[in-house]
């Protein structure tokens, strides 16, 4: 597949994966300092000191219950202290080697899984475990999220799937059309008149050039529904972390590449989008 999205993530991003222009895991998504979003891109070391807060609070959590009962299961039977051992064992060597994968990833951008499992265990499994510690060190939720979708975007691209036009499907929030506009385009986004005002007409472009789908949704609900009307084989959707985080994690094992929105007037209020970055990530799915 086509580069070009990575050179141009690798131009845009902060510290998180700005060593690898490849496509793979860590790669990292733009930076949109100075348009009113995120003024800050997650560096690789909070990600990597929360990894291994996560993974020393996993061993302990797991010694803990195994500790505990072995004064009554032996008891019981004598080998059962050990049967239990080597099962908290096995859990924490899973959990902890996970983590290890996610680390591969974040500082080469390789990775030692397939990208469906690691996927799923990013927002399944590590992103709650890395929420609770960030939140425990006082990291910003917005920080931890923005981190995720970098690592997931690079995974997205390394799939290397080649998808045909009518299978990927542009998604946008409806805070992206213009306030005041009095055109409705969540039913029908051909019903733009092209002012101007907002990136709506801009998107139209992209969708005729490229033969794409293109859907203006007015919450998550309403997207999901679309999703599951249309089918796609891939989603490249735009929405603010926290919606991304939930759409990503909804939508597995489809894959989704987000892009964060622009927000000049603050969240859900004439929001914006890179249109350069939207047509880069949909040749990367159709080439």
């Amino acid at each position: 597949m086509s580069t070009g999205l990575n050179e141009k993530i690798t131009e845009d991003s902060g510290p998180v994966g700005a060593s690898s222009d490849s496509g793979e895991p860590g790669a990292g998504t733009p930076s949109y300092d100075g348009t009113g979003s995120v003024e800050y891109s997650p560096s690789k070391g909070f990600l990597l000191i929360l990894l291994a807060i996560s993974a020393l609070a996993v061993t302990a959590i797991l010694f803990f219950f195994w500790y505990v009962p072995t004064v009554g299961l032996s008891a019981i039977h004598p080998a059962l202290p050990y049967a239990v051992g080597v099962t908290a064992a096995s859990l924490a060597f899973l959990l902890v080697g996970g983590m290890a994968a996610v680390f591969l990833a974040i500082l080469t951008g390789r990775t030692i899984f397939s990208s469906g499992p690691l996927r799923w265990a990013l927002f399944k499994i590590y992103l709650p475990l890395m929420l609770i510690a960030g939140k425990l060190v006082r990291i910003p939720k917005i920080k931890i999220e923005r981190a995720f979708l970098d690592i997931n975007n690079g995974i997205v691209l390394k799939m290397r799937r080649r998808i045909k036009p009518g299978r990927v499907l542009i998604l946008m929030p409806h805070c992206i059309q213009y306030e005041d506009c009095k055109i409705k385009v969540t039913k029908d986004v051909s019903n733009c008149v092209s002012c101007g005002k907002c990136e709506i007409a801009d998107l139209l472009t992209v969708m005729e050039e490229f033969g794409v789908e293109l859907f203006v949704s007015t919450g998550g609900t309403v997207a999901r529904r679309k999703v599951v009307e249309l089918r796609p084989h891939a989603v490249i959707a735009v929405a603010c972390e926290r919606d991304l985080i939930s759409g990503v994690r909804d939508a597995y094992p489809m894959p989704v590449f987000g892009i964060v929105n622009t927000r000049p007037m603050g969240y859900c209020t004439s929001t914006g989008v890179d249109i350069g970055f939207v047509k880069e990530a949909v040749r990367n799915f159709l080439s």
